[in-house]
């Protein structure tokens, strides 16, 4: 998907005075100073799992007990340590207190198992994919999701809308107002949605083939006009192609909202409303072709538009971060074949059926590799939503420690009862261990959506004029500084040297933002000035390349030594011309 553009132009250093006067006293040996004390210790990490168990009804069930449950991380068993059941009148009680900010989780040594239940934020993306939507379906799924907001949007949760359109917009960001949402939503019914224009171009292709076939059977008999055969195949391939393309920005899209929402605490839902996806672009009409001109070659191109690897790594990215699909077909429950008032072509009984499924499939996909729920073939939305409501309150906390690698890892995950009884067991498939690094870089992205409260290095950003780059693109130079006294600086020969790592990343008022920047910087400090760079600060300084319109800038620093985070964010205004 098309990205802002964004670089980092320089990096500079402030330079520190030197207090020792010639023929001082004989440097004193340098001992580590600053940052934090360490403890040789191994650390471990607590993974929890939220287990959704229902009955043959699809009705939650809530009377199991740690007992009942087997968990396995990559095929070996794990013991059971911190175990709870939730539910809306738990939930309720538990909370009595604002949501805290967000925190960076620091592996500790063995934590004790967790006997009373603990709250968790929930965090819902509604998300809808005006290129994948028609407007009447879209506006009814609208109306029917109110009452889910208005139920649900009570703390600890808060909601956000997205819409898509070629582009991600977050029209709404996080909020734990109904009525805000209700605006945004609201706000979307002003804009078409792109799926019309698709119906329209496939519909172009099954009557080219049912039309040209029927006037070859009348003027040759069973032999075909390879030209107009032709004509049917090309257009085809176009329509294929156009879809390819497509799905790849929609793809793009929906990572994008989990990337946003990887540093986020607590449960993480997206609840994805599109008329639904093909992960195979024009699978019905290849078998269309197939049966039309009884040509089996033309399955063999299939291949070259199965889109199936951008859905697993979708998902398997989503499962990981802890980020729940809950999908709906707003197409509803339609009547196969395409024919119509306005065309006597109708689509073979097939096709006709691959064309249906095929837009459910991709939603029940991302859904169940996630632990979510799919809700399709249906005009009532509302039971539907019910069930999230139910998934998202009423669940088993399932935790279990590991030892942490200390670097990115994907973990496969199987959770199992050892009676079943018939009963239907949902979770997210994998985790990932994140390394520090990984989850500074997570936070740097979510806190350019969702305001981040984690800045003990007291770590101060200060925008400066900017200049002209380009006819388009203007260079903001950004200086960033935090007390050398919040670094670690460890002992070489006659230095105190120290090691961070800075982080950036930016995005502007309709949403586009650009990959994080990463920069290392190395801090050395002469021995004999140790005292004096206590009271001092260190600066890096940076240059933004932007556009012109208003920015959330934000960076983040890792001390390499002591493993200490923080992160703050700024907003700019860049718009030379208004002085």
């Amino acid at each position: 998907m098309r990205r802002w553009t964004f670089s980092l132009m320089m990096a500079l250093f402030i330079a520190l005075p030197c207090v020792a006067a010639a023929g001082s006293k004989k440097t004193p040996t340098p001992k580590p100073i600053g940052g934090f004390t360490f403890k040789n210790t191994t650390n471990v990490t607590l993974v929890n799992i939220d287990v959704f168990v229902t009955d043959k009804k699809g009705n939650p069930v809530t009377g199991l007990k740690k007992s009942d449950f087997e968990v396995f991380q990559d095929g070996i068993e794990k013991t059971i340590t911190n175990f709870a059941v939730f539910n809306k009148k738990v939930y309720r009680a538990l909370y009595s207190q604002k949501i805290p900010g967000l925190r960076t989780v620091t592996a500790t040594p063995t934590p004790a198992p967790v006997t009373q239940p603990q709250v968790k934020p929930i965090y819902i993306v509604i998300y809808i994919d005006n290129m994948n939507l028609r407007p009447l379906d879209r506006n009814q799924v609208l109306r029917q999701i109110r009452g889910f907001v208005r139920e649900n949007l009570v703390p600890p949760t808060q909601m956000m809308v997205a819409f898509f359109n070629h582009s991600l917009k977050i029209l709404q960001p996080f909020t734990d107002d109904p009525e805000q949402i209700y605006h945004a939503m609201n706000s979307i019914k002003l804009f078409t949605g792109g799926r019309p224009e698709r119906d329209a171009a496939h519909k172009d292709v099954v009557e080219m083939m049912r039309k040209y076939k029927d006037q070859d059977r009348a003027a040759m008999g069973s032999s075909y006009d390879q030209n107009r055969l032709g004509s049917a195949y090309h257009l085809l391939r176009a329509y294929a192609d156009e879809g390819r393309n497509q799905l790849s920005f929609t793809i793009g899209g929906l990572r994008e909202i989990v990337s946003m929402l990887a540093g986020l605490p607590g449960k993480k839902a997206v609840l994805y409303i599109s008329d639904g996806l093909q992960m195979v672009p024009g699978l019905d009409l290849f078998y269309e072709y197939s049966s039309v001109y009884h040509n089996t070659d033309i399955m063999n191109l299939i291949t070259d538009y199965d889109r199936t690897g951008l859905f697993k790594n979708l998902v398997s990215n989503a499962a990981a971060q802890g980020v729940t699909f809950y999908t709906v077909g707003a197409q509803g429950l339609r009547v196969s074949g395409s024919g119509t008032a306005e065309s006597r072509y109708a689509q073979h009984a097939l096709s006709s059926s691959v064309l249906t499924e095929s837009f459910n499939d991709s939603l029940r996909y991302m859904a169940e590799g996630t632990g979510g729920r799919a809700i399709v073939n249906t005009n009532d939305f509302r039971a539907g939503f019910e069930k999230i409501s139910n998934d998202l309150y009423t669940y088993y906390s399932i935790g279990y420690m590991i030892t942490s690698s200390g670097r990115d890892k994907i973990h496969k995950i199987k959770v199992k009862l050892k009676n079943n009884r018939g009963y239907t067991v949902r979770y997210r498939r994998h985790f990932i261990e994140k390394s520090l690094e990984s989850r500074v870089q997570d936070q740097v992205m979510t806190s350019l959506v969702f305001p981040v409260d984690h800045n003990p290095m007291h770590v101060q950003v200060i925008t400066g004029r900017p200049s002209p780059a380009t006819n388009e693109w203007w260079s903001v130079p950004i200086h960033v500084s935090f007390p050398l006294k919040e670094v670690t600086l460890l002992p070489d020969k006659n230095d105190y040297v120290g090691r961070v790592v800075l982080y950036v990343a930016a995005r502007d008022a309709s949403g586009k933002r650009s990959d994080i920047q990463r920069q290392e910087h190395e801090i050395r400090i002469p021995a004999a000035d140790y005292k004096q760079a206590q009271t001092k600060r260190f600066g890096i300084d940076v240059s933004l390349l932007m556009a012109t319109g208003h920015y959330t800038v934000a960076v983040g620093i890792l001390d390499e030594i002591s493993q200490q985070d923080s992160l703050t964010t700024i907003h700019t205004l860049v718009n030379p011309g208004a002085r």
